[in-house]
């Protein structure tokens, strides 16, 4: 079976070409996803913030994607710094998958509790007009809507916005306006969370498959190393001396070079 590794060159590890594409794409990719996070936090943060979006996602929330987006492209550059080199940097290839692993889980909670939110959208908000909303926040909706109060007049209005100051017998409230840009809000918020975990959840496998590569070639290696030491030390049995071991072993991790294919080559010689 062809390995996926170049086995022409002197490095320690070099992947091929076609790994090395994939591999590198999906991490651009997954590092997309967090310049996205930063930009829409710094589009939302400037001169576009409105009190009407402030009631979906609040100005903690903006700067929470300030977090995320900047801690998943330290995760990028995590997984670039381990597969530069495979064979001496495995600890950071399983640091770059659990770090993944760790994104998923969190987004996928996120993803959730944002749906979830669409299900109770009537007791959810009506909750917030009443108590917890400013009467600027509910001025965007009256204004906006030409709407006043919750149900009606007579919930909670604003009695400074224009709605409610001529409001009569036919004035109607805004509910329906409140749960509509709710609703499409949040269905646009989640399924963006949702589609960057599916680019996180391939990133991750691609992580994993950049793993086994390198635990596969470094076990080929210790093979190939061993069968030499045995045709070496002949009748001395191999590996079968602790000492020799023990030497071999402390070489081993201390450079990697010299188990290339090529050198194995000349040295067997």
């Amino acid at each position: 079976m062809p390995r996926a590794v170049d086995v022409t060159t002197s490095s320690p590890l070099q992947l091929k070409r076609g790994v090395q594409f994939g591999y590198g794409v999906v991490t651009a990719c997954y590092m997309a996803t967090g310049i996205t996070a930063l930009a829409v936090a710094g589009y939302f943060l400037s001169e576009h913030s409105s009190p009407k979006r402030e009631t979906i996602v609040t100005t903690n929330v903006i700067k929470s994607l300030f977090v995320a987006g900047s801690f998943i492209i330290l995760v990028s550059f995590v997984g670039i710094i381990g597969v530069l080199a495979p064979l001496k940097r495995k600890k950071w290839l399983v640091a770059y998958i659990c770090l993944q692993v760790l994104t998923i889980i969190v987004e996928t909670g996120v993803g959730i509790w944002l749906w979830s939110r669409t299900l109770d959208i009537n007791d959810l908000y009506g909750f917030n007009w009443r108590s917890l909303w400013s009467d600027e926040m509910k001025m965007s909706y009256q204004d906006d809507y030409k709407c006043c109060g919750y149900l009606n007049p007579h919930d909670s209005p604003v009695l400074s916005s224009d709605s409610c100051r001529n409001a009569d017998a036919s004035s109607f409230g805004c509910t329906l306006f409140v749960h509509n840009f709710a609703l499409d809000s949040l269905s646009y918020i989640y399924t963006y969370v949702f589609s960057f975990v599916f680019v996180d959840v391939v990133a991750m496998l691609s992580g994993m498959v950049v793993l086994t590569i390198r635990n596969d070639e470094e076990r080929l290696r210790w093979s190939r190393a061993n069968s030499i030491f045995k045709s070496m030390k002949g009748g001395h049995g191999g590996f079968a001396a602790k000492d020799d071991d023990h030497i071999y072993r402390n070489n081993y991790e201390d450079s990697y070079a010299w188990m290339t294919p090529n050198a194995l080559t000349t040295y067997s010689r």
